[in-house]
């Protein structure tokens, strides 16, 4: 009879340390977590970086545009003042300049 209560006691040793290498130890299961933590905050700011870069490439990319929309429009009303077709009250508009 003693056999079996140190069988018992002998399995339940077994099964609660195979119990904590297959499942882990609490602070193991914390360490892990915080490697996925600190993973996951490493691509998240990779992330934030590179739209950064994006949006400062979009913002300069507006400015430009807007430079040669304006560039444009310039050249444009100039044409028209030069342009006999073009009715005199568009090409008061004009600059002064490309009025000859």
């Amino acid at each position: 009879m003693v056999w079996a209560w140190v069988i018992v006691a002998v399995g339940v040793v077994l099964v609660l340390v195979l119990g904590l290498v297959v499942i882990g130890t609490p602070s193991r299961r914390r360490q892990a977590k915080r490697e996925k933590a600190a993973e996951l905050r490493r691509v998240a700011e990779e992330r934030l970086a590179s739209a950064a870069r994006r949006e400062v490439a979009a913002r300069q990319e507006a400015a430009r545009s807007e430079e040669e929309r304006a560039a444009a429009e310039q050249v444009l009303k100039e044409a028209d003042a030069v342009d006999p077709d073009v009715p005199v009250s568009t090409a008061e508009d004009a600059p002064a300049s490309a009025i000859p």
